[in-house]
Order: C-alpha cells, then structure tokens, then sequence
C-alpha cells in the first residue's frame, strides 16, 4: 500500500505528476487557462471563417462605417472606418500575438539554454566568449536592432519575431548561467559524475529540469514583452502590413478618438489585457508549481 505523506499526495508518484497536481488545485490557475484556451478557440474559428469571422474581419463595406457598439447583433462592438467588423478584427488579431508570441519564445529559448548552460557549466574560455557576446547585444537598445532588421528585411511575421528572439534570450541566459555556475556544486550533481554520467546527460538531465520554472517564467514576460512591442511597432507604421493586429487597431484608433469613435480601442485594449492577465497568472502558477523547492507544497 501506497504510503499518505503529510502534504496528502501518495508517495510514489513521479515529480512531474505531482506538478501537475499542484497546479490543478490552483483554481485561479485553472480559470486562466481556460481564457487562454478560449483565445485558442477564437483563433481557430476565425481561421475557419466560421460565423464569417474572417470575412468580416477584411472585407469593406462603407455602408457601415462607424456603427455604434452593441446596436447591430452581427456587428456586437461596431465597425471601424472601413466598415470592417471590429469584434472580428480584435479575432483575427489574436493570431498575429500569440504566433508572434510563440515564435519568437521557441527561438529564443534554445539560444539562452545553449548558451547559458555551455557558460555556467563549462566557465574558462567558453564563460568568456558567451559573456562577451551578450554583452554587445545588451549594450545596443533592443528597439534599435529589431528595428533596423525589419527596416532591411522588410515586415513580415517571421522577420519580426525573429527579431524578438535575438533581442530576448540574453536575460534568460544569464539566469541560466548563473543557476549552473551553483547547481554544478551541488551533491547531486558531484554524485552523478562520480556514478560515470556524461556532461550532457547531467546539464540536461540533473541540473537543467531544477531551472526549469525560471524559463517559464521567461517565456510569458517574453510573450507579454512581445504583444506590447509590436503595438509600439504598429504605433509608428512598422508592423506587419496588411493583417489585423491589436497594434494596427490601436493605432488607427488614434484618428477615430476625435470623432467619437472608440470602438477599435476599447476592443483590442480589452482582448490584450485580458490575454496578458491570463497569461501572467497561469504562467505565475506553472512556475510555482514546476519548482522542486515547492514539491511538498499543496
């Protein structure tokens, strides 16, 4: 029989199990990831055109320019300058974060892993040649890089994203670095060396998985970072061209204010700040609940 410890989980179960069973215990976890999978959703049926989402989100029709919100059941928010569906706008807009999102984090995050575990495990000329090269990049702003990329190669999701990555990874690195440079002391690191493991087996197998809530936590300030970069990019005409973004919305919101028409701010400010809340709050959750200091914790 299986033994009852005192945090009430039963002993045997394996660590990631008991991760997971943190975590579905955090209500307000659970809650933000449910609005994190609606936004899924959303992208999905948009994406399918179901409901008309897509077409409704491109498709101009200057009869109904500037509908008042919440007076035409198939325009719910309104309809924008060019009589353009803004509840599907803000949809359709969706897409370009969570892609410009995702991308630039699965870019960024196997540079800062390489680089950071090569530096913090290895040191000696390999410390050097990685301190060096993330010192150059966070001595230039990172605006200034992501900026002159999409000014050379041109706008595009992939141009803009992988200008994000390339930006991003040094702070991620250095925590990385920093977390090596002690866990490779540490006895069970010792223990696995002298038991005859190799170097990747202990960087990527011991030590790596116990750092992992800090790349969690990167990951979503990186998500978070991105989206509000690329509404600043869309604020000064450098964002993606012909697609809609919470950034273009907003920006065209700018001319339509005056008039008295608010409907494309009110709706990409509403889906990014709840997108972002959900994120930060599930993302909060997941680290805590990956964490090994916190394994016993209920």
């Amino acid at each position: 029989m299986k033994k009852i410890n005192n945090s009430g989980y039963k002993e045997g179960k394996s660590p990631f199990i008991l991760s997971m069973l943190r975590l579905y215990r955090n209500k307000l976890a659970m809650a933000a990831l449910l609005v994190v999978i609606f936004y899924l959703l959303m992208v999905l049926l948009g994406e399918l055109n179901l409901f008309g989402i897509k077409s409704m989100a491109y498709n101009n029709n200057f009869d109904l320019r500037y509908m008042k919100p919440f007076q035409n059941a198939h325009h719910l928010l309104g309809t924008d300058n060019f009589g353009r569906d803004v509840l599907s706008r803000a949809i359709m807009g969706t897409k370009i974060s969570l892609f410009l999102g995702f991308f630039s984090g699965l870019l960024m995050i196997p540079i800062a892993i390489i680089m950071g575990a090569v530096s913090g495990y290895y040191g000696g000329i390999f410390d050097d040649i990685a301190m060096y090269i993330m010192s150059v990049i966070i001595a230039i702003p990172g605006m200034l890089i992501i900026l002159s990329l999409i000014q050379v190669v041109g706008r595009s999701f992939f141009t803009i994203a992988f200008a994000f990555a390339i930006t991003g990874w040094v702070g991620l690195a250095r925590v990385i670095r920093g977390s090596f440079m002690q866990s490779k002391e540490f006895e069970y690191v010792l223990a696995a060396k002298n038991l005859g493991a190799g170097d990747f087996r202990i960087i990527f197998k011991h030590i790596l998985p116990n750092i992992f809530h800090f790349i969690i936590v990167r990951f979503v300030l990186n998500f978070v970072g991105v989206i509000k970069s690329e509404v600043f990019l869309a604020y000064i005409g450098l964002s993606i061209i012909g697609v809609p973004t919470w950034g273009t919305m907003l920006d065209d919101s700018k001319l339509e204010l005056m008039s008295g028409n608010w409907q494309n701010m009110i709706a990409a400010t509403f889906f990014m700040f709840l997108f972002l809340v959900s994120l930060n709050i599930f993302g909060d959750a997941l680290r805590d609940a990956l964490d090994p200091k916190l394994k016993n914790v209920v």
